[in-house]
């Protein structure tokens, strides 16, 4: 399947992924201020093993940071 991950296009991803099983393809750690948008629609961490990728989706790992 081929998948853009954070502006890296590659079609070396299995299919029937979920969210969780590409977080943990890439070794990212799934804390609670990561959101994962899927083209351009967003998911939290309670909903990543359940949402599966489809071919060609863009993916975009977002980390929410407070500051002032």
């Amino acid at each position: 399947m081929k998948l853009i991950v954070d502006c890296v296009t590659s079609d070396h991803y299995p299919d029937r992924l979920s969210i969780g099983d590409l977080l943990r393809m890439k070794g990212v750690e799934p804390v609670p201020w990561l959101v994962v948008g899927i083209n351009n629609v967003f998911y939290r961490n309670n909903q990543f093993e359940e949402t599966y990728l489809n071919d060609g989706d863009k993916v975009d790992l977002v980390y929410i940071r407070g500051g002032g």
